[in-house]
């Protein structure tokens, strides 16, 4: 998948509204007749569904603290193998430190930017982690960004798409209703999904490859199975 995403650079980017939230598509055409087909969703408001395979999930919860600060947790899940939680717990206190888990490259050292680095190994010149570079690209706008100078483009129609939904739901919470997602327990238990896989079919079924790659998966998989 990392040499897909780095040599296709350009994927048509596909939105969907869902009810729980936006289901993003990204596919990248390999050839006349496979097309690499890469589904991620927004789990309304504040979380993301993310493949960083054809079995492995990653989802993401952005909790906001207060107005200039959000807790990050993640949440990490394999339908084939049993995941090293002390493993992938001591790789990721490589980046932050307790007990509050601030990003030990940050702002205040300028994300460990070092311009040999970046002239000779790197391009971004913050070493090879990903969450350093999103740390990064998150913190360097300013604690609020100013939204009204940004020049959105075809690629940002998720997030043109998600500042949509939340306007909408912004009103309907000013009008006295509730917003999207607002759900107790007992219908949260009923949510399967969403569906976040990243996987290659035929180009012209693109859009029922990936539902059925995830069935296969699920079939096999010991505790999708169960869960139906």
């Amino acid at each position: 998948m990392t040499r897909l995403l780095r040599e296709y650079v350009c994927p048509k980017i596909e939105v969907a509204e869902t009810g729980y939230g936006l289901r993003i598509v990204a596919l990248r055409e390999l050839d006349e007749s496979h097309t690499h087909v890469r589904v991620t969703n927004l789990y309304f408001p504040h979380a993301i569904v993310i493949p960083l395979s054809s079995d492995m999930i990653l989802t993401q919860w952005h909790v906001p603290v207060d107005d200039y600060q959000t807790y990050w947790y993640s949440i990490f899940a394999s339908f084939t193998e049993r995941l090293n939680k002390h493993a992938m717990r001591e790789e990721r206190l490589k980046l932050y430190e307790l007990p509050d888990y601030v990003p030990r490259k940050n702002r205040t050292n300028n994300w460990g930017f070092d311009a040999d680095e970046q002239r000779t190994r790197t391009y971004t010149g913050m070493g090879e982690d990903i969450n350093v570079h999103d740390n990064w690209a998150v913190e360097s706008q300013g604690r609020i960004q100013d939204r009204t100078r940004e020049h959105l483009g075809t690629t940002d129609k998720a997030i043109t798409a998600n500042r949509r939904m939340l306007i909408r739901a912004i009103n309907a919470v000013a009008r006295g209703e509730s917003p999207p997602m607002a759900i107790d327990a007992e219908a949260a238990q009923q949510f399967r999904g969403p569906v976040a896989i990243d996987t290659i079919g035929p180009a012209e079924a693109w859009n029922t490859v990936w539902q059925d790659r995830d069935r296969e998966r699920r079939s096999r998989s010991p505790w999708a199975a169960a869960a139906g």
